[in-house]
């Protein structure tokens, strides 16, 4: 178990309690709220200019913005750990399916495989106001798409994939379509999924298991409870030869849906202690 950010078993014993927990929060959410939009503040000029020197430094860039916005999770308490069953194979593309619970399930996915080149398929909403974060999916090689149209969306996906595939970068699609604010699972959607597999014919799918980051938003922006438990679980891959695009959604679904309850199962065993 990699563990990248920190509050200790004792600490985390301590304020176990909710309202205190919550009244935490309300100290120190505008301290993480002011440094992860000084964070996309200070990193978006930066990122215009190294994009003029190309796709590297733009990457490696990016790549401190997304740890300088994991250590900002230290300032609301929240522990971040991350276990890698299975490490995927360098040199050739990726699809990483994983279910979503909130926007900073992004930075930790994008640092933890940060080697693999993580590109993802984003609402178009996405590509527009939002410092660093916007510019970012518009110049890195990431598909924006309108949610709404599927006759836009569908060729997107495959104009991405066919990208994923010549880059060996490695392709973040959320089936469920969006978050799940509350942290239960949504059914997963197959067409994009289907896409991806189609398009990316050499790639390795790796799911992932996101569980905790909702309830870093369980009341929206403010407050953010303090000592949340945020874990990142990369699981065993498949070849792509060994899915069938008809049902792969509902294998990774329940693959992810399986791990998700026992990492639940574990959380709860751990508080009855």
């Amino acid at each position: 178990m990699q563990q990248l950010s920190v509050t200790s078993d004792s600490t985390a014993k301590l304020i176990s309690s909710k309202k205190w927990r919550i009244a935490l929060g309300w100290v120190v959410t505008p301290f993480f709220d002011l440094f992860f939009i000084l964070i996309l503040l200070v990193f978006h000029p930066f990122l215009v200019i190294a994009r003029l020197l190309g796709y590297l430094p733009h990457k490696l860039l990016l790549d401190c913005m997304n740890f300088c916005l994991i250590q900002n999770f230290k300032v609301a308490g929240t522990f971040v750990s991350v276990n890698i069953e299975d490490y995927p194979p360098k040199g050739r593309p990726l699809i990483i399916v994983s279910n979503h619970q909130s926007m900073y399930d992004i930075p930790v996915i994008m640092w933890v495989l940060r080697d693999w080149h993580p590109k993802f398929i984003a609402k178009k909403e996405l590509g527009r106001w939002l410092p660093s974060i916007s510019f970012s999916l518009r110049h890195m090689g990431s598909v924006l798409i309108d949610r709404k149209d599927p006759k836009q969306a569908i060729p997107a996906i495959e104009d991405f994939g066919r990208q994923i595939e010549k880059n060996c970068w490695a392709a973040c699609i959320f089936p469920e379509g969006t978050r799940a604010r509350d942290g239960q699972m949504k059914k997963f959607k197959s067409s994009g999924i289907k896409t991806l597999l189609k398009t990316i014919p050499s790639a390795y799918i790796t799911p992932v298991v996101i569980e905790g980051s909702w309830e870093m938003l369980r009341y929206k922006l403010f407050p953010i409870p303090f000592g949340c438990r945020f874990e990142m679980h990369v699981l065993k891959g498949f070849d792509n030869h060994e899915l069938n695009p008809e049902n792969a959604a509902e294998k990774l679904e329940n693959i992810i849906r399986t791990k998700l309850e026992e990492i639940r199962e574990s959380r709860r065993q751990h508080q009855q202690q």
